[in-house]
């Protein structure tokens, strides 16, 4: 997707729909309302790139955030030897009814 958008008054979704689809595979395309901007309009495979890609920066943000709080649990000293804390977790499995 390039960086550019295409402005257009929205009779012309009534009147012009294959050019403006056909704008929107090149860059997003901007319907006017009285002038102004109300609406964007992107193609299919545009719209899923971005949903795709914003899935990814969230994933990766949360990601970063277990790290930050791992990092501040290290500071802190909120730290537990690794059989204790198996030891804690089969504990509480146990206790689980199923």
């Amino acid at each position: 997707m390039k960086s550019a958008i295409s402005i257009r008054p929205s009779k012309d979704l009534r009147t012009n729909y294959a050019q403006i689809s056909a704008l929107s595979r090149e860059n997003p395309v901007a319907i006017t309302v009285n002038g102004k901007e109300d609406t964007v309009v992107l193609c299919h495979d545009d719209y899923v790139e971005q949903q795709n890609y914003i899935m990814e920066l969230e994933a990766r943000l949360a990601v970063y955030a277990h790290l930050a709080q791992a990092a501040d649990d290290l500071k802190l000293g909120r730290v537990q030897n690794m059989d204790d804390a198996f030891d804690d977790i089969l504990s509480e499995l146990d206790g689980l009814e199923l």
